[in-house]
């Protein structure tokens, strides 16, 4: 059987189809109400027709009157009368047929009584009461059930003056289904022509529980999906929605067709509540989509191995709490070492990372020590790698049998060889950071990224921007971050886009608060909001602490730290460097703000040497390291001063350790911790805790003096 083909110019859906039911209703009605005014002018236009035709009639027959007496009127009332009767029959057998059958016979009486009328009008002229009465008359008898079966519904009546004026009922949209004043907003804002899609229209609804999908048909090859998201924001004004809140995907059906996503119930408004990690099949789902259908998730690892992962947006904007959600989601499974470095030098950025993480650092110091770490773990499991091969759970078991066991393509997570993730927050800081510059960092963090995910060893960074300066100018290192995770928070910066499938998404269109992004992890172009609660840390407590395999950690312990000391030490060496800058910067006593209303100041014995100074009485003597106050601020300090001036007793004993190691004329990191007999990081942590106190002064990489015997000549010669 031959098909029949469509013509190409029927390839636009007719505007019928591209009317939406409502609106449909409402032309059908408006047309009616048209062709009933039309209908109802027909009686009066056809009296004054006929008034007419008498009047020209009896003009004619006075003219003839006058010209041949009575028999030319006579012949002009005959000749009036053929006419008549001859226009009624032209009329019947022309129009006949579509004057409906209802009304024939009414028409035809009626058209043969205005006939009648014109013939003796045409006799004894129409200027009379009884000729007009007689056509007043018979009009209004012929056309009463004629205007009554064409009747206009009555408007409004108008307002009076000062009262406002009723809108009509099809203009309340608060009165409206939902659906509805979208379909027709869509139809009347977008898909007609001239507007953003024309032609498009909007079918195989579906209601969710806090939004309406529809898929976007649209006329084959008008257009693309990234046309039209390119004018999302038209898209949105014509709906008169916020942007927010009108999501445009693509469908994975036709790439003239989308999927548009109205959020009717904006449900991350009021925050979205942590409930504790969720880790599943290396994915961590961190929050809901606007829509409310689904999760976005952080993957962690997929089946090409571990995944790097990007984090940007501006402060407040909700990284750390990603971060945290995310360090948290990976201490659960088991499988996961998490490192932290934090690139402010106080370690501020978050608490909770601090206390979470398997190794925390704060500063560039201390992170570069991460970084060389890692490098070794990378080497090492270089050659582990190979020794390896998939267990029947895809976990890495050692060889037995070389001949028919294939080594693992890459390292994945598992209790035996667990992965190492490491958090870096505050890269834009570090980038920018001279002595991590001079040491190369961006390039060797590059490296790392590229090539550790083999190896189990990935990165996940926080930053403030998209912008290129925020990763040393490495584009390719921003690139290995965000091809698999991107969190893209909130930015004011309008000339930031982030790209989400294969489109570009500006930042600063989320709403302002903390946890709004848009992610790349889940595919999709929704806006998401991560989860969060002000007691966060309490889901930390009980976490598992993971233990790298030997040789991995036998790689990474030379540079590791020794054990961080218990918080009530680490809160007493704080509080040290405060009262010490307190009191180079001559402050006699503590500023008014920070004194407690119900305590004065507590000022320490005059044995310590620092009659003048005054503290808090929060803090006591033990907490503080007395410093004589030298006798003008720009008299450098000698080493018989230094060694008369501090409280050894305030410090801890390591700090003690190497201070008499310096003293005793050790200079070089090693030779320092060969004396004390402490580990390399114990040793550097303690000399940088002693150059913040203002008791050692590092003369070259490596290299430490006591305070103010740098400028001794021989110290310098040397």
């Amino acid at each position: 059987m031959q098909q029949r083909t469509r013509p190409a110019s029927k390839a636009r859906p007719s505007a019928d189809l591209c009317v939406a039911p409502t609106r449909a209703i409402e032309v059908a009605q408006n047309a009616r109400a048209d062709r009933g005014r039309r209908a109802r002018r027909l009686p009066y236009v056809a009296a004054g027709a006929t008034a007419a035709a008498g009047y020209g009639a009896w003009g004619l027959s006075e003219l003839a009157q006058l010209a041949a007496g009575p028999a030319g009127e006579v012949v002009v009332s005959t000749g009036t009368a053929g006419l008549c009767a001859a226009a009624l029959g032209i009329l019947r057998l022309h129009r006949g047929s579509v004057i409906p059958k209802l009304w024939r016979r009414r028409l035809w009486t009626a058209g043969a009584s205005a006939a009648s009328w014109v013939t003796a009008a045409s006799a004894v002229g129409p200027v009379s009461w009884p000729m007009t009465a007689a056509l007043v008359v018979g009009t209004a008898a012929a056309s009463a059930s004629w205007l009554r079966a064409h009747e206009v519904p009555t408007p409004p009546s108008l307002a009076l003056p000062g009262q406002p004026i009723e809108k009509p009922a099809r203009l309340a949209a608060a009165d409206e289904n939902p659906g509805v004043l979208l379909v027709r907003r869509w139809t009347e804002n977008i898909a007609a022509d001239g507007k953003p899609v024309p032609g498009s229209l909007l079918t195989d609804r579906v209601d969710l529980p806090h939004a309406i999908r529809w898929t976007v048909q649209t006329i084959p090859g008008s257009t693309s999906f990234s046309a039209m998201f390119a004018q999302r924001d038209r898209i949105a004004a014509g709906l008169r929605w916020g942007s927010a809140r009108v999501l445009l995907e693509p469908s994975d059906v036709d790439e003239s067709a989308a999927v548009l996503t109205v959020i009717t119930k904006d449900i991350l408004k009021d925050g979205i509540a942590y409930t504790g990690p969720r880790y599943r099949d290396g994915v961590i789902e961190l929050g809901p989509f606007a829509d409310g259908s689904g999760w976005s998730e952080y993957v962690a690892v997929d089946g090409v191995g571990c995944r790097n992962g990007m984090a940007t947006g501006e402060p407040g904007s909700g990284k750390s709490a990603f971060l945290e959600a995310v360090a948290m989601g990976l201490k659960s499974s088991g499988e996961w070492v998490v490192l932290f470095g934090d690139g402010d030098p106080e370690g501020g950025s978050s608490p909770l990372l601090n206390n979470l993480a398997d190794w925390p650092a704060a500063g560039p110091q201390q992170i570069l020590q991460q970084l060389q770490a890692l490098e070794a773990a990378l080497i090492v499991r270089g050659m582990l790698k190979p020794t390896l091969t998939a267990g029947p759970d895809g976990t890495p078991i050692p060889i037995t049998d070389p001949t028919t066991q294939i080594p693992v393509r890459e390292l994945r997570p598992s209790r035996r060889f667990p992965a190492i993730k490491w958090i870096l927050d505050e890269l834009h800081r570090l980038s920018a950071d001279p002595w991590l510059t001079e040491r190369r960092f961006i390039p060797r963090l590059e490296q790392l990224v590229r090539i550790g995910r083999k190896y189990g060893i990935v990165v996940l960074t926080g930053s403030q921007s998209l912008l290129a300066p925020d990763y040393g100018n490495s584009t390719p290192l921003r690139g290995y971050l965000a091809a698999r995770n991107l969190y893209a928070f909130r930015n004011g910066n309008k000339s930031e886009k982030a790209v989400v499938s294969g489109l570009e998404i500006a930042p600063s269109v989320l709403p302002p608060g903390g946890g709004y992004a848009f992610s790349t992890g889940s595919g999709r172009l929704a806006m998401l909001r991560v989860a969060w609660s002000p007691d966060m840390a309490r889901h930390a407590d009980g976490l598992p602490t993971t233990a790298l395999d030997p040789d991995t950690e036998l790689a990474i312990a030379r540079f590791r730290p020794a054990a961080e000391a218990d918080p009530a030490t680490a809160f007493a060496e704080q509080t040290a460097k405060l009262a010490v800058w307190r009191a180079q910067q001559g402050a006699g006593a503590v500023p008014a703000a920070t004194v407690p209303l119900d305590a004065g100041p507590t000022a320490l014995p005059a044995a310590a040497g620092l009659a003048g100074l005054a503290v808090p009485s929060a803090l006591t003597a033990a907490n503080v390291i007395p410093i004589h106050r030298p006798a003008t601020s720009a008299a450098p300090a000698t080493s018989a001063a230094v060694e008369a001036g501090p409280d050894l007793e305030a410090l801890s004993s390591s700090q003690q350790s190497v201070v008499e190691a310096l003293r005793a004329g050790h200079q070089r990191t090693g030779a320092i911790a060969a004396q004390t007999g402490l580990r390399l990081p114990a040793v550097s942590k303690a000399l940088s805790a002693l150059a913040d106190l203002g008791l050692a002064e590092r003369v070259a990489h490596g290299n430490w003096v006591p305070a103010g015997a740098i400028a001794d000549p021989a110290v310098k010669s040397s």
